[in-house]
């Protein structure tokens, strides 16, 4: 059931988009860009989010490579031998309805046709690092779509459901469906206070427990669930749901 109207981006102006390193993973095709390593605030900078997003602090990253889009159903399905996706109909639709056991299985085929290449679900911060165009100060990831396009209005038109990857302008470093579509698995341990407790350089949170996060928002919330800060439904790693999808992280070599 869908909770409410996804999609609103805060900003108006067009964003140029940065010219960037890319690599396409030849058994799927999977289209990776290459973020610039760097320093940023990560968390609410702008006094919208909740507890969990606090304090904001400095991390700084190493460079890594990150899905221009979330992996589609295509993609999925030259890898493995099902398709677990609620919505279907399109190879470019994201897909959906994975858990990180189907992903860690996903990633065993990668790793079989990449000797040498390490691939992964983004930590927390590599995801905000990147939905936030290498950690500028942004709320959402991307610009407010052509009057029609967006997912709010394809929802009232059409009902729940994804939109094929890329019906979105992108963000500055070209990377589409940060805010909204389908919300993304992070390989963190959630807790509440993970931030007070991160390391400086390449954080990730790592505790006892089985819960994990998702970020980016998706089709089945609103506008505020899209924020780039937003850490949402601390859940079990064998958890499906028809809103939730994934996009990698290739480490740099």
């Amino acid at each position: 059931m869908r909770i409410s109207l996804p999609l609103v981006f805060a900003l108006l102006a067009p964003l140029p988009t940065i010219a960037q390193e890319t690599w396409r993973e030849p058994l799927t095709g999977i289209e990776f860009v290459r973020m610039p390593a760097g320093c940023y605030v990560m968390g609410d900078t702008f006094g919208k989010g909740e507890a969990n997003e606090q304090p904001p602090h400095e991390v700084c990253l190493k460079s890594f490579w990150i899905g221009r889009y979330e992996v589609t159903q295509g993609e999925w399905e030259k890898a493995v031998s099902f398709n677990p996706s609620a919505y279907v109909g399109n190879d470019r639709l994201p897909v959906d309805s994975v858990n990180q056991m189907d992903i860690a299985g996903f990633i065993f085929r990668l790793s079989e046709a990449n000797p040498g290449r390490s691939f992964r679900l983004p930590t927390e911060a590599e995801w905000e690092y990147a939905c936030r165009a290498a950690g500028h100060q942004e709320m959402f990831g991307g610009q407010a779509p052509p009057a029609g396009a967006n997912t709010a209005e394809y929802a009232e038109r059409h009902g729940e459901g994804t939109v094929p990857v890329g019906s979105f302008p992108p963000n500055k470093l070209g990377l589409h469906d940060m805010s909204g579509n389908l919300w993304e698995w992070v390989s963190d341990i959630y807790a509440p206070d993970a931030y007070r407790h991160h390391s400086h350089d390449n954080p990730r949170h790592v505790a006892d427990g089985p819960a994990r996060l998702l970020r980016g928002g998706g089709w089945s919330h609103d506008a505020g669930f899209s924020r780039c800060s937003k850490r949402h439904m601390h859940c079990r790693p064998t958890a499906r749901f028809d809103f939730v999808g994934f996009r990698l992280v290739l480490d740099s070599e």
